[in-house]
């Protein structure tokens, strides 16, 4: 069985491509199979994490040591697949 991977999601409230990645992130996450932890760039506390780990654009996923800025939903549903083809190895 494959471990729950662990996945930060960047957002920003204004972001309009965030809410659409977040949907579908938190699916994966209620199914188990993935853990996710969503930081948003709206807070003092957000930006803060995400200056120190070089996030600058929203939304950007990271999990593994991967990292895919969202740029569309393209890049929404490769990120998906791939986290989706993990559990079924």
């Amino acid at each position: 069985m494959t471990k729950v991977k662990n996945v930060e999601l960047f957002t920003h409230p204004i972001c309009s491509g965030c809410q659409e990645a977040l949907a579908a992130l938190r699916k994966l996450d209620k199914s188990g199979i993935i853990q996710l932890s969503v930081k948003s760039l709206g807070t003092a506390e957000g930006r803060k994490y995400a200056d120190a780990e070089g996030i600058t654009s929203v939304p950007t996923v990271r999990f593994d040591h991967y990292t895919e800025v969202l740029m569309g939903k393209s890049d929404l549903n490769k990120v998906l697949v791939m986290l989706e083809s993990e559990i079924s190895e």
